[in-house]
Protein backbone atom coordinates (compact mmCIF):
# COMPACT_ATOMS: atom_id res chain seq x y z
CA UNK A 1 0.00 0.00 0.00
CA UNK A 2 3.25 2.49 0.70
CA UNK A 3 4.16 1.89 -2.58
CA UNK A 4 6.42 -1.19 -4.82
CA UNK A 5 7.75 -4.58 -3.07
CA UNK A 6 10.89 -6.21 -4.42
CA UNK A 7 10.22 -10.38 -3.16
CA UNK A 8 13.25 -9.74 -0.22
CA UNK A 9 11.56 -7.07 0.78
CA UNK A 10 8.40 -9.20 1.49
CA UNK A 11 9.94 -11.01 5.07
CA UNK A 12 8.38 -12.98 7.58
CA UNK A 13 4.16 -12.67 5.58
CA UNK A 14 0.69 -13.57 6.66
CA UNK A 15 -0.58 -14.50 3.71
CA UNK A 16 -4.22 -14.31 4.52
CA UNK A 17 -5.80 -12.05 7.00
CA UNK A 18 -7.73 -8.88 7.13
CA UNK A 19 -7.19 -5.78 8.88
CA UNK A 20 -11.10 -4.02 8.02
CA UNK A 21 -13.76 -6.03 7.31
CA UNK A 22 -17.35 -6.48 6.99
CA UNK A 23 -18.79 -9.90 7.38
CA UNK A 24 -22.40 -8.77 9.52
CA UNK A 25 -24.36 -10.29 6.65
CA UNK A 26 -23.29 -13.98 8.06
CA UNK A 27 -21.94 -12.99 11.39
CA UNK A 28 -24.03 -10.28 12.20
CA UNK A 29 -22.63 -10.23 15.89
CA UNK A 30 -19.01 -10.72 15.50
CA UNK A 31 -18.19 -10.56 11.65
CA UNK A 32 -17.15 -6.94 12.02
CA UNK A 33 -13.20 -5.20 12.22
CA UNK A 34 -14.05 -1.45 12.41
CA UNK A 35 -12.00 0.23 14.85
CA UNK A 36 -9.19 1.97 14.37
CA UNK A 37 -7.28 1.88 17.62
CA UNK A 38 -7.45 -2.02 18.38
CA UNK A 39 -6.10 -3.05 14.89
CA UNK A 40 -3.14 -0.92 15.33
CA UNK A 41 -2.33 -3.18 18.89
CA UNK A 42 -3.31 -5.91 16.92
CA UNK A 43 -0.81 -4.95 14.17
CA UNK A 44 1.96 -3.74 16.68
CA UNK A 45 2.30 -7.56 18.37
CA UNK A 46 2.41 -8.94 14.96
CA UNK A 47 5.68 -6.29 14.37
CA UNK A 48 6.74 -7.10 17.97
CA UNK A 49 7.02 -10.54 16.74
CA UNK A 50 9.10 -10.07 13.86
CA UNK A 51 6.70 -9.98 11.35
CA UNK A 52 6.86 -7.72 8.10
CA UNK A 53 3.92 -8.27 5.53
CA UNK A 54 0.70 -8.51 5.44
CA UNK A 55 -1.57 -10.01 2.60
CA UNK A 56 -5.65 -8.42 3.59
CA UNK A 57 -7.81 -10.57 1.59
CA UNK A 58 -10.65 -8.62 1.81
CA UNK A 59 -12.57 -8.13 -1.18
CA UNK A 60 -15.18 -6.39 -2.85
CA UNK A 61 -18.45 -7.53 -0.98
CA UNK A 62 -16.44 -7.52 2.02
CA UNK A 63 -15.19 -3.60 1.86
CA UNK A 64 -18.66 -2.91 1.81
CA UNK A 65 -18.57 -0.30 5.66
CA UNK A 66 -15.20 -1.86 6.36
CA UNK A 67 -13.40 1.39 7.83
CA UNK A 68 -13.82 2.91 11.22
CA UNK A 69 -16.82 4.25 11.76
CA UNK A 70 -17.66 8.14 10.76
CA UNK A 71 -14.58 7.80 8.33
CA UNK A 72 -16.84 9.15 5.68
CA UNK A 73 -20.22 10.46 5.53
CA UNK A 74 -20.35 10.09 1.80
CA UNK A 75 -22.00 6.40 1.29
CA UNK A 76 -20.27 6.68 -2.41
CA UNK A 77 -16.71 6.26 -0.41
CA UNK A 78 -17.85 3.85 1.85
CA UNK A 79 -19.75 1.21 -0.37
CA UNK A 80 -18.39 -1.17 -2.30
CA UNK A 81 -17.89 0.26 -5.72
CA UNK A 82 -21.01 -0.37 -7.87
CA UNK A 83 -19.59 0.09 -11.52
CA UNK A 84 -16.55 -2.00 -11.14
CA UNK A 85 -17.16 -3.92 -7.69
CA UNK A 86 -13.71 -2.96 -6.31
CA UNK A 87 -12.76 -2.34 -3.02
CA UNK A 88 -14.82 0.86 -1.24
CA UNK A 89 -12.57 3.76 -1.24
CA UNK A 90 -12.94 3.88 2.67
CA UNK A 91 -11.89 0.19 2.99
CA UNK A 92 -8.27 0.96 1.27
CA UNK A 93 -7.43 4.53 2.67
CA UNK A 94 -8.23 3.25 6.19
CA UNK A 95 -6.09 0.43 5.89
CA UNK A 96 -3.58 2.79 4.39
CA UNK A 97 -3.42 4.24 6.68
CA UNK A 98 -2.88 1.41 9.50
CA UNK A 99 -0.24 0.72 7.36
CA UNK A 100 1.94 3.83 7.28
CA UNK A 101 1.16 4.42 11.32
CA UNK A 102 2.32 0.62 12.11
CA UNK A 103 4.97 0.35 9.58
CA UNK A 104 3.74 -3.24 8.57
CA UNK A 105 3.12 -3.37 5.02
CA UNK A 106 0.40 -4.61 3.58
CA UNK A 107 -0.48 -6.04 0.11
CA UNK A 108 -4.31 -5.60 -1.24
CA UNK A 109 -6.19 -8.40 -3.14
CA UNK A 110 -8.82 -7.69 -5.38
CA UNK A 111 -11.83 -9.98 -6.21
CA UNK A 112 -15.48 -11.68 -5.14
CA UNK A 113 -16.75 -13.14 -2.63
CA UNK A 114 -19.42 -16.01 -2.36
CA UNK A 115 -22.26 -16.63 -3.45
CA UNK A 116 -24.66 -15.23 -0.51
CA UNK A 117 -22.82 -11.66 -0.83
CA UNK A 118 -22.97 -11.37 -4.28
CA UNK A 119 -24.97 -8.88 -6.42
CA UNK A 120 -26.50 -10.91 -9.14
CA UNK A 121 -27.67 -8.25 -11.14
CA UNK A 122 -24.36 -6.69 -11.47
CA UNK A 123 -22.77 -9.77 -12.58
CA UNK A 124 -25.76 -10.36 -14.77
CA UNK A 125 -24.80 -6.90 -16.49
CA UNK A 126 -21.09 -7.30 -16.96
CA UNK A 127 -19.78 -10.50 -18.95
CA UNK A 128 -16.57 -12.64 -17.61
CA UNK A 129 -14.00 -10.71 -19.95
CA UNK A 130 -15.40 -7.34 -18.22
CA UNK A 131 -15.41 -8.40 -14.77
CA UNK A 132 -11.40 -9.27 -15.50
CA UNK A 133 -10.79 -6.14 -16.80
CA UNK A 134 -12.29 -4.71 -13.73
CA UNK A 135 -9.90 -6.80 -11.97
CA UNK A 136 -6.79 -5.81 -13.87
CA UNK A 137 -7.66 -2.10 -13.63
CA UNK A 138 -7.72 -2.68 -10.14
CA UNK A 139 -3.92 -4.49 -10.57
CA UNK A 140 -2.09 -2.75 -13.00
CA UNK A 141 -3.63 1.41 -12.76
CA UNK A 142 -5.22 1.83 -8.69
CA UNK A 143 -8.46 0.70 -6.68
CA UNK A 144 -10.47 3.71 -8.66
CA UNK A 145 -10.24 6.78 -6.05
CA UNK A 146 -7.39 5.47 -3.97
CA UNK A 147 -4.29 5.54 -5.82
CA UNK A 148 -3.51 2.37 -4.18
CA UNK A 149 -2.91 -0.68 -6.27
CA UNK A 150 -4.06 -4.40 -5.47
CA UNK A 151 -0.77 -7.14 -5.57
CA UNK A 152 -3.37 -10.27 -5.73
CA UNK A 153 -6.16 -11.44 -6.78
CA UNK A 154 -8.04 -12.70 -3.51
CA UNK A 155 -9.79 -14.16 -1.95
CA UNK A 156 -11.52 -15.50 -4.37
CA UNK A 157 -14.87 -17.43 -2.74
CA UNK A 158 -17.43 -20.40 -3.32
CA UNK A 159 -18.66 -21.80 -0.04
CA UNK A 160 -20.35 -24.91 -0.59
CA UNK A 161 -20.03 -28.29 -1.92
CA UNK A 162 -20.16 -27.42 -5.15
CA UNK A 163 -19.12 -23.72 -7.29
CA UNK A 164 -22.80 -21.66 -8.03
CA UNK A 165 -23.21 -20.03 -11.61
CA UNK A 166 -22.06 -16.37 -10.21
CA UNK A 167 -19.14 -17.98 -8.25
CA UNK A 168 -17.59 -19.72 -11.04
CA UNK A 169 -18.13 -16.64 -13.59
CA UNK A 170 -16.04 -14.87 -10.53
CA UNK A 171 -13.31 -17.52 -11.02
CA UNK A 172 -13.05 -17.50 -14.64
CA UNK A 173 -12.59 -13.74 -14.55
CA UNK A 174 -9.89 -14.04 -11.79
CA UNK A 175 -8.22 -16.62 -13.94
CA UNK A 176 -8.19 -14.36 -17.25
CA UNK A 177 -7.23 -11.25 -14.71
CA UNK A 178 -3.84 -13.74 -13.74
CA UNK A 179 -3.26 -14.95 -16.68
CA UNK A 180 -2.89 -10.93 -18.40
CA UNK A 181 -0.85 -10.03 -14.90
CA UNK A 182 0.52 -12.86 -13.81
CA UNK A 183 -0.58 -12.00 -10.31
CA UNK A 184 -1.65 -14.46 -7.94
CA UNK A 185 -4.81 -15.68 -7.10
CA UNK A 186 -5.72 -17.16 -3.37
CA UNK A 187 -9.26 -19.01 -3.01
CA UNK A 188 -11.76 -19.45 -0.17
CA UNK A 189 -12.86 -22.84 0.42
CA UNK A 190 -14.23 -23.69 3.75
CA UNK A 191 -15.30 -26.98 4.45
CA UNK A 192 -15.90 -28.80 1.68
CA UNK A 193 -13.06 -30.32 -1.23
CA UNK A 194 -13.95 -27.87 -3.63
CA UNK A 195 -10.39 -26.41 -4.36
CA UNK A 196 -10.03 -29.02 -6.79
CA UNK A 197 -13.08 -27.84 -8.68
CA UNK A 198 -11.57 -24.39 -8.14
CA UNK A 199 -8.35 -25.62 -9.52
CA UNK A 200 -10.09 -27.21 -12.22
CA UNK A 201 -11.90 -24.08 -13.61
CA UNK A 202 -8.55 -22.03 -13.42
CA UNK A 203 -6.46 -24.47 -15.28
CA UNK A 204 -9.00 -24.77 -17.81
CA UNK A 205 -8.80 -21.02 -18.22
CA UNK A 206 -4.90 -21.18 -19.06
CA UNK A 207 -3.36 -20.31 -15.16
CA UNK A 208 -0.79 -22.07 -13.62
CA UNK A 209 -1.22 -23.91 -11.36
CA UNK A 210 1.77 -22.69 -9.01
CA UNK A 211 -0.35 -19.31 -9.55
CA UNK A 212 -3.04 -20.72 -7.38
CA UNK A 213 -3.36 -20.64 -3.22
CA UNK A 214 -6.31 -23.10 -2.71
CA UNK A 215 -7.45 -21.43 0.88
CA UNK A 216 -8.88 -22.81 4.01
CA UNK A 217 -7.78 -26.39 3.22
CA UNK A 218 -7.12 -27.13 7.06
CA UNK A 219 -10.54 -27.29 7.41
CA UNK A 220 -11.37 -30.16 4.95
CA UNK A 221 -10.52 -33.40 7.31
CA UNK A 222 -8.74 -34.54 5.13
CA UNK A 223 -5.18 -34.54 4.20
CA UNK A 224 -5.22 -36.36 1.23
CA UNK A 225 -7.00 -33.76 -0.20
CA UNK A 226 -4.32 -31.17 0.90
CA UNK A 227 -1.86 -33.83 -0.89
CA UNK A 228 -4.21 -33.76 -4.01
CA UNK A 229 -3.89 -30.04 -4.57
CA UNK A 230 -0.35 -30.30 -3.87
CA UNK A 231 0.80 -33.26 -6.61
CA UNK A 232 -1.44 -30.87 -8.89
CA UNK A 233 0.97 -28.25 -8.62
CA UNK A 234 -0.84 -25.70 -5.85
CA UNK A 235 -0.17 -24.19 -3.03
CA UNK A 236 -2.02 -25.46 -0.04
CA UNK A 237 -3.14 -23.05 2.68
CA UNK A 238 -3.84 -23.85 6.43
CA UNK A 239 -5.10 -20.27 7.41
CA UNK A 240 -7.85 -21.22 9.70
CA UNK A 241 -5.96 -20.69 12.44
CA UNK A 242 -8.32 -18.43 14.20
CA UNK A 243 -10.30 -21.81 15.51
CA UNK A 244 -7.11 -23.07 17.72
CA UNK A 245 -7.04 -20.38 20.53
CA UNK A 246 -10.45 -19.09 21.31
CA UNK A 247 -11.39 -17.01 24.38
CA UNK A 248 -7.45 -17.08 25.53
CA UNK A 249 -7.39 -20.92 25.49
CA UNK A 250 -5.95 -23.39 23.26
CA UNK A 251 -7.99 -25.35 21.58
CA UNK A 252 -5.54 -28.31 20.83
CA UNK A 253 -7.59 -31.01 18.97
CA UNK A 254 -7.80 -28.39 16.19
CA UNK A 255 -3.76 -27.37 16.41
CA UNK A 256 -2.91 -31.12 16.93
CA UNK A 257 -4.63 -32.24 13.66
CA UNK A 258 -3.44 -29.47 11.81
CA UNK A 259 0.37 -30.02 12.66
CA UNK A 260 -0.14 -33.80 11.72
CA UNK A 261 -1.33 -32.88 8.47
CA UNK A 262 1.81 -30.19 7.97
CA UNK A 263 4.03 -32.77 9.32
CA UNK A 264 2.51 -35.33 6.39
CA UNK A 265 2.96 -32.70 3.79
CA UNK A 266 6.50 -32.14 4.83
CA UNK A 267 7.40 -35.46 4.50
CA UNK A 268 5.79 -35.94 1.22
CA UNK A 269 8.28 -33.10 0.07
CA UNK A 270 6.09 -29.84 0.03
CA UNK A 271 7.46 -27.73 2.56
CA UNK A 272 7.97 -25.00 -0.26
CA UNK A 273 4.28 -25.08 -1.21
CA UNK A 274 2.60 -24.54 2.13
CA UNK A 275 1.53 -21.23 3.86
CA UNK A 276 -0.08 -20.56 7.33
CA UNK A 277 -2.15 -17.69 8.47
CA UNK A 278 -4.84 -17.05 11.04
CA UNK A 279 -7.55 -15.47 8.48
CA UNK A 280 -8.54 -12.53 11.56
CA UNK A 281 -12.20 -11.84 10.51
CA UNK A 282 -14.19 -11.12 13.64
CA UNK A 283 -13.42 -9.71 16.78
CA UNK A 284 -13.00 -12.56 18.67
CA UNK A 285 -10.26 -13.33 16.52
CA UNK A 286 -7.80 -10.58 18.50
CA UNK A 287 -5.27 -11.44 20.44
CA UNK A 288 -6.70 -8.86 23.00
CA UNK A 289 -9.94 -10.81 23.24
CA UNK A 290 -8.73 -13.84 23.36
CA UNK A 291 -8.48 -15.14 20.00
CA UNK A 292 -4.70 -15.88 18.20
CA UNK A 293 -4.50 -12.10 16.53
CA UNK A 294 -1.79 -12.04 14.30
CA UNK A 295 0.70 -13.89 16.47
CA UNK A 296 -0.27 -17.38 17.21
CA UNK A 297 1.05 -18.73 14.38
CA UNK A 298 4.92 -17.27 15.83
CA UNK A 299 3.87 -18.44 19.41
CA UNK A 300 1.92 -21.50 20.80
CA UNK A 301 1.51 -22.80 17.32
CA UNK A 302 5.21 -22.99 16.45
CA UNK A 303 5.96 -23.81 19.80
CA UNK A 304 4.06 -27.35 19.91
CA UNK A 305 4.71 -27.83 16.17
CA UNK A 306 8.38 -27.73 17.11
CA UNK A 307 7.42 -30.01 20.13
CA UNK A 308 5.82 -32.58 17.61
CA UNK A 309 9.13 -32.52 15.18
CA UNK A 310 8.76 -30.27 12.64
CA UNK A 311 11.95 -28.28 12.07
CA UNK A 312 11.75 -24.65 13.15
CA UNK A 313 14.01 -24.01 9.60
CA UNK A 314 11.04 -24.79 7.95
CA UNK A 315 8.65 -23.29 9.53
CA UNK A 316 10.63 -19.91 9.44
CA UNK A 317 10.70 -20.99 5.30
CA UNK A 318 6.49 -21.27 5.42
CA UNK A 319 7.29 -18.02 6.73
CA UNK A 320 9.60 -16.13 5.24
CA UNK A 321 10.24 -17.88 1.84
CA UNK A 322 6.85 -19.39 0.79
CA UNK A 323 4.70 -15.72 0.30
CA UNK A 324 7.51 -14.93 -1.53
CA UNK A 325 7.28 -17.66 -3.81
CA UNK A 326 3.68 -17.43 -4.30
CA UNK A 327 3.49 -14.06 -4.69
CA UNK A 328 6.42 -13.46 -6.87
CA UNK A 329 5.94 -16.72 -8.85
CA UNK A 330 9.42 -17.90 -7.76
Amino acid sequence: MTGPLRPEQLGVTLPHEHVYINMTRTTPQDGYLNVAEEMAEELALFSDAGGQTLIDMTNGELSDYAAPVGWSDDLRVMQQNPDTGSRSIANVLATKELSESSGIQVVLGTGHYYNTYLNKEWFDRNSTNKIADFLIGDLLDEIPGTGVRAGIIGEIASDLSHITAAEERSFRAAARASRETGAMVSTHAASFPTGLAQLDIMVEEGVDPSRVVIGHADTVKSVGYSLELLRRGAFVEFDCLMTCRIGGNLVLGQIQRRVEYLQTMIDAGYADRILLSQDVCQRSHLRALGGPGYVFLFREFRDLAIEAGIDREVLDGIHRDNPRRAVFGE
